[in-house]
């Protein structure tokens, strides 16, 4: 598990599993919104470049930066 020091408002690059899971990554490029822990663990909500907001968990997270 990757436990993110980001800020609500930092800009967030990374790599996510699509369709939560598998081995087939998609880029999340954005802004974050919302950071918090949920039942199953800590999560990301991201503003992304393209309009969409998507709640991620950091467990996926592969390659941060």
């Amino acid at each position: 598990m990757i436990k993110t020091h980001k800020r609500i408002g930092s800009v967030v690059n990374f790599m996510y599993p699509t369709h939560g899971t598998g081995n087939v990554l998609r880029r999340v490029i954005g802004k974050v919104v919302l950071k918090g822990i949920g039942p199953n663990g800590p999560f990301l909500t991201v503003l992304e470049n393209d309009g969409k907001i998507r709640s991620l968990s950091t467990k996926k997270i592969v390659n941060f930066s």
